[in-house]
């Protein structure tokens, strides 16, 4: 590290906000001096209280007019981030840009822009290829244990968004801050995954996207989606979102994978264990890879993992270089998501054109 780089923490409304603020305290060669957020008075007032020696400021203009920063993590509702997010970037700032990144993948086009005019570092916090077990599928995949790939399979099942339970109020489940259900809210993790498992874009998509338990009014306001995905390689993928859980809580989520000389199960997602099948290894054919997840307490996530993915963007600031999740690919990952809500509502297989 050549220079500390000054942070300003951006949204206090976040349902991560709390743990990402504190991931960032603890990065190395960051030092975090200010505090933002237009909605939450009382939000801020108790960020000034715990944070005596940060700014606290009640809009981006002012923040961006008097303080002094070189790295912002926003953390702001989907149809605000992409306006954020090009101030920052004109402004010369980089930036964590958490999901979701914005209601419909156009609404990010005059952020790329800017992005890619003033050479701003951006990690879209769709974080999964950082895990593990992501890495160390990737690893099966490369080397030619698992053979041709196939088809993939991911889904997450989740709690129902209904009074009681998730608030449909809450700015996650509204279509006028979010955009979308649990496929918009959610699926671009998996989807990320995919592409980097993969290492190609998704070419087509086939969706049903309903709203099932029917408390989040909206047009793509889905409670459940089954999307068909076709990749450019020829792999056939399936991604089942659900809010369908009526016990808060629980989650019934996974992902798997099928190549021409093997398989792999990684279930629960986020767990430390993947199960591994392949001809290569003769027998037994069968392996349970066990992969270190040191903890991390308090921040976004609780693991070490996680801190590591965000202290990545620092050393891609100092290094001018690009961070390993980039706005480009959280980009093509909410097209993909905007292809499956057209799908979805035109009953039309929708092939999946990236201009950016």
């Amino acid at each position: 590290m050549t220079q500390t780089l000054r942070a300003a923490c951006i949204g206090l409304q976040h349902g991560h906000s709390r743990g990402l603020i504190e991931t960032f305290k603890i990065l190395e060669g960051v030092e975090v001096v200010a505090f933002c957020d237009d909605t939450d008075a009382d939000a801020l007032e108790k960020i000034k209280a715990d944070h005596p020696d940060a700014d606290c400021f009640s809009s981006l203009d002012d923040l961006l007019a008097t303080c002094e920063f070189d790295l912002a993590c926003l953390a702001l509702p989907a149809n605000e981030a992409p306006v954020a997010g090009r101030k920052l970037a004109l402004a010369g700032k980089h930036f964590l840009h958490e999901k979701s990144l914005t209601r419909k993948a156009e609404d990010m086009l005059p952020m790329l822009e800017a992005v890619r005019e003033n050479n701003i570092k951006v990690l879209a916090y769709y974080p999964w290829r950082g895990h593990p077990a992501i890495r160390g599928l990737k690893e099966l995949l490369d080397d030619g244990t698992l053979g041709r790939p196939l088809a993939l399979h991911a889904q997450l099942i989740t709690t129902q968004v209904r009074e009681g339970l998730r608030s449909p109020k809450n700015i996650a489940y509204r279509d006028d801050t979010e955009g979308g259900g649990l496929l918009h809210m959610e699926g671009g993790h998996w989807l990320e995954a995919m592409r980097f498992l993969l290492g190609c874009e998704v070419s087509a998509v086939t969706a049903l996207c309903r709203p099932v338990v029917g408390y989040m009014p909206g047009e793509n306001m889905d409670d459940v989606s089954a999307v068909g995905l076709e990749f450019e390689n020829g792999v056939v993928g399936n991604l089942h979102m659900g809010y369908l859980q009526a016990v808060s809580g629980s989650k019934d989520y996974g992902l798997q994978f099928w190549g021409t000389e093997g398989s792999a199960r990684w279930y629960p997602m986020g767990s430390a264990t993947l199960q591994v099948t392949s001809r290569a290894w003769g027998e037994p054919a069968n392996r349970e890879i066990e992969f270190e997840l040191p903890e991390r307490p308090d921040v976004y996530g609780g693991k070490q993992w996680m801190v590591d993915l965000v202290q990545d963007l620092v050393q891609a600031i100092h290094e001018d270089r690009e961070p390993a999740i980039t706005a480009v690919d959280g980009y093509r990952a909410h097209q993909v998501i905007d292809c499956a809500y057209e799908s979805s509502r035109t009953g039309r297989r929708v092939e999946v054109t990236y201009s950016a």
